[in-house]
């Protein structure tokens, strides 16, 4: 247990270590938990109500921006019929959520939603409530909650199993429409989810939608969320925030070592005369630096699940799609990427430490 007497002497200097380490765990593990909840969240929505093929705007730079005129998705009920399942979704900035996620949906999609409280909706001032939205709000079928100008009276609770969505209120399409469109413009969509039989099905059913709808992209359902430019966007900050942790980490545990390496020159001297060698003076610098990684894995893991359950109770980012777990699989990453960070770090001390003269080390004061 050299190594941890070794890192115990400086106290203070392992402790800044440890939190660098740590704070870079944390911002890491947090990002990459939101990134790969939400997509898990999106997909497992669209997997709960069997959709197979989603339609969006050719041009637009992600599905949810997306834009289909009414004549455009008139030819599509036209040419897949009751396959089709048109879709509104926007955000509002309301009083009670600045970022209130609103689906306008046809009559007969509201009727598959699963309930938990209340029923379906049933007039045009009507609306279904997220679960967790409701939770949030204190409210219950019955009372009313305000979108725009108008007041909707919440018939029901619905529950999807995506915190994203049951945070959020279904309207009716032309309501819905109406919340995003300016006056006197014409009211459009977002989506067309369309229900096919098997996997052969499924590309045909894309093959004509490109050849009868230019203007328009199908997708299969599964590859929805990344297509996403949200998730390519924040993929892409992650990379980056794991390449600013792991060489800034990097530089914070190299310092260190080559701190403990000019305080125990003396000390390494005396290592050598007495036979070990440059390689038996490194493993314990790499035990050292091990356990300062390692610890902090631990505890930027624990920092990271603090600020996931932290921004999830804010109510500036929504209603709960934060997650506030880590997966086993990401802290398990998190340990590995340390490891690294451990490895990387021993390049520039192990460099001094062969050059280094056992005479030399001896007469260092």
């Amino acid at each position: 247990m050299i190594f941890l007497r070794n890192v115990l002497r400086a106290p203070l200097r392992a402790l800044m270590t440890v939190l660098g380490i740590a704070a870079g765990v944390a911002l890491f593990a947090a990002v990459s938990a939101i990134t790969a909840d939400l997509r898990q969240q999106i997909t497992g929505a669209i997997d709960t109500y069997h959709f197979d093929v989603v339609v969006h705007e050719r041009r637009a730079p992600s599905p949810f921006s997306s834009k289909i005129t009414a004549a455009q998705m008139q030819a599509l009920v036209q040419d897949f019929g009751s396959a089709v399942a048109p879709m509104v979704i926007g955000t509002l900035n309301e009083k009670w959520n600045p970022y209130a996620l609103v689906m306008g949906v046809e009559p007969a999609f509201a009727q598959r939603m699963a309930l938990v409280a209340g029923r379906p909706m049933a007039a045009a001032d009507e609306a279904l409530l997220g679960e967790l939205g409701a939770q949030r709000l204190g409210l219950l079928p019955g009372a009313r909650v305000t979108l725009g100008d108008k007041s909707y009276l919440v018939s029901g609770l619905f529950r999807t199993g995506s915190r994203m969505f049951d945070g959020g209120v279904m309207v009716g399409i032309e309501q819905a429409q109406g919340l995003f469109a300016p006056d006197g413009s014409e009211g459009q969509y977002t989506l067309a989810l369309l229900r096919t039989g098997d996997r052969a099905d499924t590309a045909r059913t894309i093959a004509d939608v490109q050849r009868r709808h230019p203007v328009l992209r199908a997708i299969p359902a599964t590859e929805f969320a990344g297509a996403l430019r949200l998730f390519r966007v924040v993929d892409a900050f992650v990379g980056t925030i794991a390449v600013v942790a792991l060489v800034g980490t990097v530089l914070v545990v190299t310092n260190t070592l080559l701190m403990a390496l000019a305080e125990r020159t003396r000390e390494i001297g005396i290592l050598m005369a007495m036979g070990w060698t440059p390689w038996l003076v490194l493993r314990m610098l790499l035990a050292e630096s091990v356990l300062l990684c390692l610890v902090g894995a631990a505890l930027g893991n624990a920092f990271g699940l603090a600020l996931l359950h932290t921004v999830n109770g804010m109510e500036s980012v929504g209603f709960g799609w934060i997650p506030v777990a880590l997966s086993p699989t990401l802290v398990a990453l998190s340990f590995v990427l340390t490891l690294v960070i451990a490895l990387l770090s021993l390049a520039w001390p192990a460099v001094v430490l062969w050059r280094m003269q056992p005479l030399s080390a001896l007469r260092h004061e």
